[in-house]
């Protein structure tokens, strides 16, 4: 007898053929699929811990607030916030980046100007360049983009060309989804903060092929999404520094 395949005991959705052929899928940088302890977890919670969270004083509840929290404090270590409070559960990327293009404008300090300055790059995905498309319409701001080069890297010598004191948003992706480029953010955070600009990584591509440390890159806002590790569709997250949300509205 055959040996079983560890791997597909562990994604078993994926036994099946399309065309006579078993079935290889190759689109996880789109969305993964899910292994089978996520299948198993999800069902756990609906069968035995279903309640909402911090809303009830019963025992499923206190179940499911409890679950709900160290789900929090294990992305927390994941991306090493300072504080479990500083980690927001969105529906995705999307949402969380959203969410701050829809609330930045009166937590910055001095207050918005006309012909102020939003740093994007070419390299975003329209998910972190259409709400700031909208943000720089309703402000009277301008939009300035980053250009790459021939190797499809960013061009740095255009990033600091571009930044100025007039910056007062910096956001790119840490890892291009288009052409897989992983951009130096380190550097550019550091640099648009030091310009007074506040600093968003969208991070929809890189946390599982990268360990991400928000403290060590220093950025104010970091968004990712579930779906693409292996987590169910519908999740995400957007860590905030706590600084940074304390001046946001709730």
């Amino acid at each position: 007898m055959s040996e079983v395949n560890p791997i597909r005991q562990d994604f078993p959705l994926l036994v099946r053929e399309i065309n006579g052929a078993p079935l290889v899928y190759l689109d996880s940088a789109a969305t993964t699929q899910k292994p089978q302890v996520v299948l198993d977890a999800i069902t756990d919670y609906y069968r035995a811990h279903n309640a909402n969270v911090h809303r009830a004083a019963h025992v499923i509840a206190a179940e499911a607030t409890q679950m709900l929290e160290d789900a929090r404090t294990a992305v927390q270590q994941f991306v090493n916030a300072e504080h479990s409070s500083e980690i927001i559960f969105t529906r995705g990327t999307t949402e969380a980046i959203n969410l701050v293009a829809q609330t930045i404008a009166g937590a910055l300090s001095p207050p918005i100007k006309a012909g102020d300055e939003i740093l994007v790059t070419v390299l975003e995905h329209h998910s972190n360049l259409v709400p700031w498309q909208m943000l720089a319409a309703r402000h009277d701001m301008k939009l300035v983009a980053v250009n790459i080069d021939d190797r499809g890297d960013l061009d740095l010598d255009d990033f600091y060309k571009k930044l100025s004191d007039r910056t007062r948003l910096f956001t790119c992706n840490h890892v291009s989804n288009a052409l897989g480029t992983v951009n130096p953010i380190a550097e550019m955070i550091s640099q648009a903060q030091a310009a007074g600009a506040v600093t968003l990584i969208d991070g929809a591509q890189a946390p599982l092929h990268h360990d991400i440390d928000v403290q060590a890159l220093g950025c104010d806002f970091y968004a990712c999404s579930g779906h693409k590790m292996f987590a169910p569709t519908g999740i995400g997250v957007l860590y905030g520094r706590a600084e940074m949300l304390e001046r946001l509205p709730p």
